[in-house]
């Protein structure tokens, strides 16, 4: 196979699939499905293509193995976060390729890797590889904003496509180079969302004369408890793996601590210095963060209802209805409502598995010394939709991102280097092959 050739339709692919503004909401992700299927049909490859709601669609499509192992899926989603284009340096919607990079929302999250796993689809059909298991192919709507028009659609109303797979690869864990040495991260689980609004009413009335129980007030008062709050350590099975799986990295006596987690919080002065960490911190609570507030629509009223919006992350495997009953204790007020937003469990993948040995595998042949070790992401990924199916689903794209590029996830002029999606689709091709030859 001409490599070569493969690594710049990749970057032409990703250049004009960025063109295609999927910017979530309002979405219209039935234009990236379209761009997709044209080019399935152009190599004679059937897709189907499902609407969940009108401009809202979700694009399938597999290559048939020899049925011996189970189907591997390769899913991305087609949204974007919007811009602001004041900040660009580029057209962020213009799939500028200058300096060694291409250019725009979306090439870093995830319109890169879902280009990469299109082309190893393409080369596996073009090279009529042998495959032992199905191959699919899966780009879904409406990660950016939950997914629920997405891979929640699709895991509730197509799940007998998808139920039978044994592994899925998709957006986020990567690689990056540390002292000299390359580190490729696998995501076997994530942090799930328990958004939440708090509703406060009391009397209204006018500025000049404050009550003492005004909606306001009140609010107040549940925030102010809320911030003196620290939700307990929590050193679940995941947690665990993920520390144990880094601790050879560490030096000195955290190195110990690590590998042994469990035992290791129980010292005060090392789980301060990890609460400092923005890295380690979230990893081993829930965590809460107040991020909306509204009141009144002037200044001279005291309005009648008033509200806060938390953005809650659970740890894997906690149950969120536990969670906000330990909420209303620490509020301490029954008159507080408490409303569910979002909200969804979590379970984890095995990081003793052939998908993370077949990317220890490949990477090692491009890097020396090289490092696979698991992860767990704060944010969340549609991953858990199909983990719920029973699905073993990883975080993994085939990458080495340095910090000034990852910078860019959600930010201002986003981009990857030619370099990078050139040699991504190789990288990816050669655990498809280990994973289903």
């Amino acid at each position: 196979m001409d490599w070569n050739a493969i690594g710049k339709e990749a970057v032409q692919l990703l250049s004009e699939y960025v063109q295609i503004d999927t910017t979530n909401p309002p979405g219209n992700e039935h234009r990236a499905t379209a761009f997709i299927s044209r080019i399935l049909e152009k190599e004679g490859i059937p897709c189907q293509v499902f609407e969940s709601a009108p401009g809202r669609s979700n694009l399938y499509t597999c290559l048939k193995g020899d049925g011996t192992r189970r189907p591997v899926i390769l899913l991305s989603h087609s949204d974007v976060v919007p811009v602001d284009r004041t900040y660009w340096s580029v057209d962020p919607f213009g799939g500028v390729i200058k300096d060694g990079y291409i250019w725009g929302r979306g090439t870093l999250d995830m319109k890169n890797l879902g280009i990469a796993e299109l082309m190893v689809f393409l080369t596996l059909h073009r090279s009529k590889f042998p495959l032992k298991r199905d191959v699919i192919l899966i780009n879904t709507a409406d990660e950016e904003a939950g997914g629920m028009m997405g891979a929640g659609w699709f895991t509730e109303n197509k799940q007998e496509l998808v139920r039978d797979a044994e592994f899925l690869l998709n957006e986020s864990g990567k690689g990056r180079m540390e002292n000299g040495k390359a580190i490729y991260s696998i995501d076997i689980t994530e942090k799930t969302p328990c958004w939440l609004r708090l509703i406060s009413r009391g009397e209204p009335g006018h500025g000049s004369r404050p009550k003492p129980h005004s909606s306001i007030n009140r609010l107040l008062r549940a925030l102010h408890a809320i911030l003196n709050y620290n939700p307990p350590v929590k050193v679940t099975e995941p947690v665990e793996t993920y520390f144990k799986g880094i601790s050879h990295l560490q030096k000195g006596r955290r190195r110990q601590q690590f590998a042994n987690i469990r035992a290791a919080v129980k010292d005060p002065k090392f789980l301060a210095e990890l609460h400092h960490s923005s890295q380690y911190a979230p990893i081993l609570r829930n965590t809460i963060s107040i991020t909306m507030l509204q009141g009144s629509p002037k200044i001279n009223i005291i309005p009648q209802t008033a509200t806060a919006e938390l953005d809650c992350r659970l740890l894997p495997e906690e149950d969120p209805g536990k969670f906000v009953q330990e909420l209303r204790k620490v509020i301490g007020d029954d008159g507080i409502e408490i409303e569910t937003i979002l909200s969804f469990s979590n379970t984890a993948s095995p990081f003793d598995s052939p998908f993370v040995d077949a990317v220890r595998q490949v990477v090692s042949t491009y890097h020396s010394p090289v490092e696979v070790i698991p992860n767990i992401l704060s944010g969340f990924t549609d991953s858990h939709f199909f983990r719920e199916l029973g699905v073993q689903c990883y975080g993994f794209m085939p990458f080495l991102l340095p910090d000034d590029e990852l910078r860019g996830i959600h930010g201002n002029d986003e981009r990857i280097s030619v370099e990078n999606m050139s040699r991504g689709p190789k990288m990816l091709y050669e655990i498809m092959e280990i994973l289903c030859g």
